[in-house]
């Protein structure tokens, strides 16, 4: 597989996004991507904003139009990011079957008991610090227990204290490096593949998701699995900061990252 590929970008099936998949590929060969990683909402969090919202046979339509259109020219994977998978995996697997998708995307939204650490609301309300160390708790239990193939936006409630007006520029592992180093095993044990999302460098807190310094002890640690997604959702950031990613990562001592094609991983040069 040619380089590079964004493994985290979401089209217009999902109700926080706007660009029809067709359009991104077009947009993906204009940047001589290797392949596009969709993925579309499945959240079951009557809090979400996409709560519901699923609807698969539009998605396959949708990603069935998108592979017409790349033609051979870039490789189009079909995903789903499914929100808090350790609570609700039970129930999206009565609804679609994941050997239908090329992977399956974990996603943190939503912190058990305390609520959306997307927002500022819950950061306002409550201690900063307690809410974030149960992020990394509730982190451990997906990883443990969830069938995902991607553990996305490790570090996303940065933007949640970002919008708060709160400090976001500390470095967890120096708090909690038991409960990290935790989550890093368990995803090398389960060949789950870490996430380098970048969308963060586009918004306040101009950092990566995870933060390097989670990154390095990643590769400490022999992680190998690693894909980069921009989380893209509408213009004017669609693919946004894949270069910069890519750059991190070859820093960090990794040399390939990873798409997958049947929930089976697949290498690609970033070099």
């Amino acid at each position: 597989m040619n380089p590079l590929s964004d493994m985290h970008v979401h089209t217009s099936d999902s109700p926080d996004a706007d660009i029809p998949a067709r359009s991104l590929v077009r947009k993906g060969k204009e940047n001589n991507l290797g392949g596009i990683g969709f993925v579309a909402h499945l959240d079951l969090n009557p809090e979400d904003f996409c709560y519901a919202s699923f609807n698969a046979a539009a998605y396959d339509e949708s990603i069935n139009r998108a592979g017409s259109e790349a033609g051979g020219r870039l490789s189009v994977m079909k995903g789903l990011e499914v929100g808090e998978p350790h609570v609700y995996e039970k129930q999206v697997k009565n609804l679609v079957d994941y050997s239908n998708y090329d992977f399956i995307t974990g996603a943190l939204h939503s912190v058990e008991g305390i609520g959306m650490v997307l927002g500022r609301e819950v950061f306002v309300d409550g201690d900063p610090m307690e809410i974030v160390e149960e992020y990394y708790a509730e982190t451990l239990r997906i990883v443990e227990v969830s069938d995902i193939d991607i553990l996305a936006h490790m570090g996303l409630f940065r933007r949640g204290l970002a919008l708060a007006g709160l400090r976001y520029d500390f470095n967890e592992m120096q708090l909690w490096p038991e409960t990290i180093d935790s989550i890093l095993k368990v995803l090398i044990e389960r060949k789950i593949a870490l996430e380098l999302n970048t969308s963060g460098l586009r918004r306040i807190e101009k950092v990566t998701y995870p933060i390097p310094a989670i990154l390095e002890r990643f590769r400490e640690l022999g992680g190998t699995l690693v894909t980069v997604g921009s989380d893209t959702h509408r213009e004017p950031h669609v693919f946004f900061g894949l270069k910069q990613g890519s750059a991190l990562l070859l820093k960090t001592g990794f040399r390939e990252a990873y798409a997958f094609v049947d929930r089976e991983p697949q290498a690609f040069g970033l070099a």
